[in-house]
C-alpha cells in the first residue's frame, strides 16, 4: 500500500486521478514485479478512491480558507444578507 500512496502523493502529484491513469499507473507497478497481477483491480479501485478522498479533503479545506478570509475582511455572508433582506422586508410591511 505505500507504494500505492507515493504514487498518488509524489508520482501523479495530482489530485483526481483519471481511470485510464490509474490502471496505467497499476500496469507498470505490474511489469515492474511490484504488485502481482491478480491485484489488478483491487489496485485500480484502492488508487481511485484514495484520490476522490484527497480531493474532497482539499475542497474541504479550500472551503474552509475562503470562509475566513470572507470572516477576516469583514464582508457579509450569504446568511447575513438573506436577514438584511428579511428585516427589510418586515419594515415595509
Amino acid at each position: 500500500m505505500d507504494i500505492i500512496r507515493k504514487a498518488v502523493l509524489l508520482g501523479m502529484g495530482v489530485i483526481s486521478l483519471a481511470k485510464d491513469k490509474a490502471e496505467e499507473m497499476v500496469d507498470d507497478l505490474i511489469k515492474r514485479g511490484e504488485i502481482a497481477s491478480t491485484e489488478r483491480f483491487r489496485t485500480v479501485d484502492t488508487l481511485l478512491k484514495e484520490a476522490d478522498k484527497q480531493e474532497k479533503e482539499l475542497q474541504r479545506k479550500i472551503a474552509g480558507t475562503v470562509q475566513k478570509v470572507v470572516a477576516d475582511m469583514g464582508l457579509p455572508t450569504r446568511k447575513d444578507l438573506e436577514e438584511i433582506m428579511e428585516t427589510l422586508k418586515k419594515d415595509r410591511i
